[in-house]
């Protein structure tokens, strides 16, 4: 059996919600041992519906390949059970807000001098410095700030629309990633643990950096965007045609019948495009709608022009693509029974991930972790361990 790439590193996720959940997640769909400590109550995401026989979906999605304990870190036993845990763990990863690590004897002055050679990852929403780094915020709050909500109102008549997707928490979860694996080769060649930290808000400008580039020394020309690239009408729904290229909009308009219009100088260029989008539209559309998403998917696929129906997420888990790429597992959950979940999102050739288990119950793994420890079950109260 291939070792997993991050075979032998312990990391500590006591993060809540998502992006450092998913980052701790995917640490150790690399093989990382990863032990989520939750307090008492549990993760607050595990009250987020819907629930899979009492099991929040949005947990179970965020929280494989991990096992679980609870500690209530108010409590000074707890705080000593930790500590012996990073004694003997290679990453901590924490999303609380500013100074509330430091009430709970684990910021990273307190545990670098318990273990210098740790990873100490920190997500914040406005970061740890700067007037609004104590601001309390969330996904959509940075979406509205950072400029996606109203760049969405283009394709929602006008009115500024929050993605569904937690763009910055899922950016955000990248980041750590990368900073902890990036931390971890320095360690190997130093032997130096150090805090890595990414905010929302980094992640929210991450995912928009082509936005933000700002020239101070010429102005701008030229319209915002690529043409076609948006949502068609057909005759039974919708597809998205993206030929964001010279070339794809030559061979959309060969496959509508239109080759002379791929050929027009007016429109050979993407910029040119873009200033005659409307007229483009009205051209294109009654081409359009007269077949259906299945008729034009097929033959657009075929002349090489990317594109795509409008899909719910059950239709995609059963594409033929998702199949052969391995994206349909299946893991056992001790109390929702068997779970199908979306696959590894890196495949390594020579140290492939898996998906070892599901998300553990609230403290479904103390005791089996204290006595790795070589600690007794009655160190924390009883209500810590139920």
């Amino acid at each position: 059996m291939n070792m997993r790439p991050l075979h032998g590193i312990q990391v500590l996720d006591v993060s809540s919600f998502l992006a450092g959940p998913v980052a701790a997640m995917q640490l150790g769909d690399m093989g990382a041992a990863v032990i989520k400590i939750e307090p008492p109550g549990g993760d607050l995401a595990r009250g987020w519906s819907p629930f899979l026989n009492g099991e929040g979906r949005y947990f179970l999605g965020w929280n494989r390949n991990k096992r679980g304990m609870v500690l209530d870190l108010t409590k000074p036993e707890s705080r000593e059970v930790l500590h012996e845990l990073v004694r003997r763990s290679d990453v901590l990863i924490e999303n609380f807000r500013l100074g509330v690590t430091k009430r709970l004897g684990m910021d990273y002055e307190t545990l670098r001098e318990i273990n210098p050679r740790l990873i100490y990852a920190s997500s914040t929403a406005f970061g740890s410095r700067g007037p609004d780094a104590a601001r309390p915020g969330y996904d959509p709050v940075l979406q509205c700030l950072g400029g996606v909500a109203h760049l969405n109102a283009r394709h929602n008549g006008g009115t500024p629309a929050i993605a569904s997707v937690a763009v910055s928490d899922f950016q955000a979860a990248m980041q750590i990633v990368m900073g902890v694996c990036a931390a971890l080769y320095h360690r190997e060649r130093t032997g130096e643990g150090q805090k890595i930290e990414t905010s929302l808000l980094q992640a929210v400008m991450a995912v928009q950096s082509h936005h933000f580039v700002e020239g101070l020394d010429c102005e701008q020309d030229g319209g915002l965007g690529i043409f076609p690239y948006q949502l068609f009408p057909t005759s039974d729904s919708l597809i998205f045609i993206a030929a964001g290229t010279d070339k794809f909009w030559r061979l959309l308009c060969e496959a509508l019948g239109e080759a002379e219009l791929g050929r027009d100088p007016r429109y050979s260029t993407n910029g040119q495009r873009v200033a005659h989008a409307d007229e483009l539209r009205e051209r294109l559309g009654p081409l359009l709608v007269a077949r259906s998403t299945a008729e034009w998917q097929n033959l657009l696929i075929t002349a090489g022009v990317p594109c795509g129906a409008v899909q719910t997420h059950k239709e995609f888990f059963a594409d033929r693509q998702v199949i052969a790429m391995g994206q349909d597992l299946v893991v056992e959950h001790p109390g929702a029974g068997r779970l199908r979940m979306s696959g590894m999102t890196v495949d390594f050739e020579k140290t492939p991930g898996t998906l070892g288990r599901a998300a553990p119950r609230l403290g479904e793994h103390t005791r089996e972790i204290l006595e790795e420890l070589g600690l007794k079950m009655d160190i924390l109260s009883s209500k810590e361990t139920s």
